[in-house]
């Protein structure tokens, strides 16, 4: 396999996810690990910090070197990389993305991506409500999912090395899923999650502070301090998965205010008996 032997491994957005990568991917086969970024804070906190060996401006300088690109950056930035770069890609290269939606993306990659280089995607399941290097952790995979969407042409020796890859930055549950699969999935399992906690802080009682507030007001808004630009984007290119996930929670919502109105008790604990049932069943819904 081309990562078997001290491997270049070139990661382009050295953000908290491409950051936490690189610090992550330390010591991996002997790679050397290069950057490229046009936020030279991010760079040079990078090159400071040991996460990676060596910077580029742009990912034209850096690609012919690589051995494995991984894309870090927004969803438009990633089908631009590709297209623009493709004929620079060093030959039996595997080229991946970490974006959080992939069938909108993948929709016509196939025929910009050369026949002697590999095209994988990945998601790994980690994050925080707050973003950039400096933020950045090498412990931030650990005890994560992780998720492996190859394309039709994808060779099994890529898929296995994002297993590889998975298990060394300390992911301890993977899926190999579909495009498709995948954004249906995340729909709900992250967008929607987003979408609720920052509809919660859209509005908010002006008499409240600190004293009000709890575990449940933690837990439920602290993804809220989101990034706008990225996940506008992410929403938008997951919009034909997200709409109708949107919808059942819309109609939850309205089943539950109904129930307020007209003093349903029996409705109100109905619904509430099935989300504690789903929620004990979701929790056994390992891999």
């Amino acid at each position: 396999m081309i990562l078997d032997n001290k491997p270049t491994i070139c990661i382009i957005g050295i953000g908290l996810i491409g950051g936490s990568m690189a610090l992550a991917l330390r010591g991996f086969h002997d790679c050397t690990i290069i950057g490229v970024d046009t936020n030279r804070q991010s760079v040079g906190a990078a090159l400071k910090a040991g996460a990676i060996d060596k910077a580029y401006d742009t990912p034209a300088e850096a690609i012919p070197q690589a051995d494995l690109v991984i894309l870090c950056v927004y969803p438009h930035h990633i089908h631009d990389i590709v297209t623009q770069n493709a004929h620079l890609f060093k030959s039996g290269a595997i080229v991946c993305d970490v974006c959080g939606t992939k069938e909108h993306l993948y929709g016509g990659m196939h025929q910009y991506i050369p026949d002697d280089i590999d095209y994988i995607g990945v998601h790994p399941m980690a994050g925080k409500e707050v973003d950039g290097f400096l933020n950045a952790e090498g412990t931030l995979f650990q005890n994560t999912g992780f998720i492996i969407i190859p394309l039709e042409k994808t060779k099994q020796t890529s898929i296995d090395a994002m297993q590889e890859i998975a298990g060394y930055i300390g992911a301890t549950r993977t899926a190999v899923s579909t495009p498709h699969q995948h954004d249906a999935i995340i729909a709900y399992t992250s967008d929607l999650m987003h979408i609720s906690a920052t509809a919660l802080c859209v509005n908010y009682h002006r008499d409240m502070n600190n004293v009000y507030t709890a575990g449940a007001y933690r837990d439920c808004t602290r993804i809220a301090n989101i990034n706008p630009d990225l996940w506008t984007e992410l929403f938008m290119a997951n919009r034909t998965a997200l709409i109708p996930t949107l919808q059942q929670y819309i109609d939850t919502l309205q089943a539950m205010q109904q129930s307020l109105q007209t003093e349903d008790r029996e409705q109100m604990q109905a619904l509430l008996k099935t989300a504690a049932q789903n929620k004990k069943t979701m929790s056994k819904m390992t891999v």
